[in-house]
């Protein structure tokens, strides 16, 4: 039996969440190209319900979501002391929502309650991370523009809401990566849903998982500081045996659907933010790496720029994506809860055998 490294083609479960079949992307069978406009609202709630809601369930869930973006009083005071911990904020928000599992009426937390707390949780992270006061939500505003408010302090132009909406969804879920994968044997165990998040924010927080958009802005403002050229700096890196972080994907040999849609809001918040200068770069970079090696960005390279645009730290970068994702993650923890099979894999022993351990007096007795 051929075992492919990294289970790369291996199906493992069902799911009606999302698929990647055929190099498109689809939740519960809806194309995301046709959803990148939809209320994240009305998304979350497809990945939940696997239908979209009627106008007045969509009022009501938003009304709801919005109505628990507020955090424990306990939650936030121990927040206020560890999230100025010289970590990284992944490592913050790893303990936060292990945090959130132990704080408030956790017996009562169901799925939309998570979620909203998650937001606010991230928020408040980056809020306290720049000695900057967490703001409160306003009952009359989405999800998204709530969110956006309380991580940046402002509240967002309709354009801008328009935009991190798309991101948002967009980034929503993708099928069993390595986190969702995660989240789901844990949550085959019927462990509580905090710890099957927790599990996913560990599995997201590795580099060759999460970190991807991090790392591409990086690269972005090492070439400015230094005033490189930037298609030298990339022959040279590749020329170290460096990989260029942002590019190629796994499923998507032929381009990923979500960069080119992101490509354009990257575009137009450069120009409206003044960070022409970094799309520049990208566009070079990304020409050169087609031309060179045949790669196509992944969603982690035009995100790294939307998320600089809105005056996002570069290091929060990862926990943005997992704001994002935690709408894909629940929906997989409730169907993989509901199946309730135990996911216990087998493996291959490639190791020494015919090995025995021998007591003293049995060593003894063969001399």
């Amino acid at each position: 039996m051929a075992l492919p490294k990294g289970l790369a083609g291996v199906v493992v479960d069902q799911t009606k969440v999302s698929s990647t079949q055929n190099a498109v992307l689809t939740y519960s069978g809806y194309p995301v190209r046709e959803l990148k406009n939809a209320p994240f609202e009305e998304v979350v709630f497809l990945l939940w319900h696997s239908r979209l809601p009627t106008t007045n369930e969509l009022h009501d869930f938003r009304k709801q979501l919005v109505s628990q973006m507020a955090l424990p009083y306990e939650t936030v005071q121990l927040m206020a002391r560890i999230a100025r911990e010289p970590q990284h904020p992944m490592s913050i928000l790893r303990t936060t929502v292990s945090l959130l599992g132990t704080t408030n009426d956790v017996e009562r937390d169901e799925p939309p309650r998570i979620l909203a707390k998650m937001l606010t949780a991230i928020a408040a992270i980056i809020r306290i991370r720049a000695d900057l006061p967490i703001k409160h939500v306003h009952r009359e505003w989405g999800v998204v523009e709530n969110f956006i408010y309380l991580f940046s302090g402002k509240r967002p132009t309709s354009d801008q809401v328009a935009m991190f909406n798309t991101v948002m969804v967009l980034h929503a879920d993708h099928e069993f990566n390595a986190s969702t994968f995660t989240a789901r044997v844990v949550a085959s165990t019927q462990s509580d849903d905090y710890s099957c998040l927790t599990a996913a924010i560990c599995a997201l927080k590795g580099p060759l998982h999460g970190g991807a958009n991090e790392q591409v802005f990086r690269m972005l403002e090492t070439i400015r500081q230094t005033k490189q050229d930037p298609i030298q700096y990339v022959k040279d890196q590749i020329a170290r045996g460096h990989k260029i972080m942002g590019f190629g994907h796994r499923i998507y040999k032929n381009g990923d659907p979500r960069a080119a849609i992101l490509r354009k809001i990257a575009h137009r918040l450069a120009v409206t933010t003044g960070n022409e200068a970094y799309f520049t770069l990208q566009e070079q970079i990304r020409q050169y790496m087609f031309d060179k090696t045949g790669l196509h960005p992944n969603v982690d390279y035009y995100t790294a720029l939307i998320y600089h645009c809105f005056n996002l730290d570069r290091q929060v970068f990862t926990t943005m994506f997992a704001a994002c994702r935690t709408a894909g993650w629940l929906a997989h923890i409730i169907e993989q809860q509901a199946e309730g099979c135990l996911i216990r894999p087998s493996s291959k022993y490639i190791g020494k055998t015919d090995r025995h351990y021998l007591t003293d007096k049995e060593e003894n007795s063969v001399d």
